[in-house]
């Protein structure tokens, strides 16, 4: 299975905090850093939200769902149409569903009563007609038409948990902190004449996170296992 969002009405800023809160943090009196701290404060959100493993702010989207053909051997038909596994919950890109829209299944748009969302986990359930899950059946697409995410601290409302936004003042804070430093240095020593230590990994692994931030994301990242 496989999806593809469209992004229909795009969030005004994708910044998880504020650069007042990250002054106050890092007691800043003056605005002679501000271009700095909101650049800093715009790398870290990006950081944060791929340590997350999903699209923060809220926004309007369109998620369509398709059977992954190209990497399937032959199969007989089965239920859903084709050789794939039956599925009975899509998992959406998105996390905290406000609403859906509407669900469209091989063109024909389902009635509400046909499916169930649990938005704050990002899951849409087919149902049967008593209401029981069931499996989803189709052979061209599903189309998710949806509001999702969160709202952002600065805005009215804000619903942003406060441990993501504090992960993201923790990584300005840590940026900030290491300006001039060889942020890949991992150690050093001197006895012997001096042994350094790096830090070694994938460009834009969230695991290469500082661990108490990413302990502090835990409770909140999504991990999807793949299907075969």
């Amino acid at each position: 299975m496989r999806s593809l969002v469209e992004i229909l009405t795009p969030a005004a800023s994708a910044a998880l905090t504020t650069l007042a809160r990250v002054k106050g943090e890092l007691d800043i009196k003056t605005k002679d850093d501000d271009e700095v701290l909101l650049a800093k404060i715009n790398e870290a959100s990006s950081d944060i939200e791929a340590a997350l493993g999903f699209r923060v702010p809220k926004e309007d989207v369109k998620e369509t769902f398709w059977h992954d053909t190209v990497s399937l051997p032959a199969a007989p038909i089965s239920r859903t149409g084709l050789g794939t596994p039956p599925e009975t919950t899509l998992f959406l890109s998105r996390k905290k569903v406000r609403s859906i829209a509407s669900v469209v299944v091989d063109d024909e748009t389902l009635d509400p009563s046909e499916y169930r969302v649990d938005g704050d986990a990002g899951l849409l359930d087919r149902l049967d007609s008593d209401g029981y899950p069931c499996v989803w059946r189709f052979c061209k697409s599903v189309i998710v038409t949806m509001t999702a995410g969160y709202i952002l601290p600065g805005s009215s409302g804000r619903d942003l948990p406060y441990g993501i936004e504090g992960a993201v003042v923790a990584l300005v804070s840590s940026y900030w902190a290491s300006k001039g430093r060889d942020t890949t240095l991992r150690s050093e020593e001197i006895p012997g004449v001096i042994r350094r230590d790096y830090w070694v990994g994938a460009v834009g692994d969230p695991e290469l996170l500082p661990p108490r931030i990413l302990a502090s994301l835990v409770q909140f990242r999504r991990f999807i296992a793949a299907v075969a």
